[in-house]
């Protein structure tokens, strides 16, 4: 059966993405990492760090261009909720905390598992990456890395041509200008997106 992944493969213009980024970051301090311009989905997210207070946050945004944080997390903040067992959401695979008075140890963590569930995160331009350290922090900074994994649109109109092949539409090759620029456009209108058609035909 074909789902929202395995469809891929069978189009063109778009690619997997990998982003791994670390940073040492001082307690009550959050840093600007990246600004990812582009649309895609996000498929996997996951943190290590040597502070259980240690995160970071992806602000991303939907097709109305509202700005959300999608992804908010610190191993503190999973260890708290329970947050051991496998989840497409995200989980604890390792909460090393030696010495109970300190927040230095060691922790690894999946923030998110979607793309591994059958499911992905769409995202717009522009998505912000901040890494923080909570001021809980024993320590005076912390070293945090973040690997990222996702599908990235590469070229909208092979994308949206691809697409139409594949669902049984190759005929209809005019592309609305409003489907190829992120935010609030006005799209073609039934009767006029019906009169291309039959155009073109």
């Amino acid at each position: 059966m074909l789902g929202i992944l395995t469809l891929l493969p069978l189009m063109k213009g778009w690619d997997y993405k990998f982003g791994h980024w670390t940073r040492t970051v001082n307690r009550g301090q959050t840093l600007n990492i990246e600004r990812i311009e582009e649309s895609g989905w996000l498929l996997y997210v996951t943190l290590a760090t040597d502070n259980c207070y240690g995160g970071f946050s992806l602000s991303g945004q939907g097709a109305d261009l509202s700005t959300v944080t999608t992804v908010n997390v610190c191993p503190k903040t999973v260890y708290d909720s329970g947050g051991f067992l496998e989840d497409p959401a995200g989980w604890m695979q390792l909460y090393y905390q030696p010495n109970p008075q300190s927040s230095r140890g060691a922790y690894y963590l999946t923030a998110t598992n979607l793309g591994f569930h059958g499911s992905v995160l769409p995202y717009v331009p522009t998505t912000i990456l901040n890494m923080f350290l909570l001021p809980q922090s024993t320590e005076s900074e912390a070293r945090i890395s973040v690997v990222a994994i996702r599908i990235v649109i590469t070229n909208k109109k092979q994308f949206i041509k691809s697409l139409r092949a594949v669902i049984g539409m190759p005929t209809i090759q005019d592309i609305d200008p409003a489907l190829l620029v992120a935010g609030i456009q006005e799209v073609t209108q039934k009767g006029e997106f019906d009169k291309n058609v039959k155009e073109e035909k």
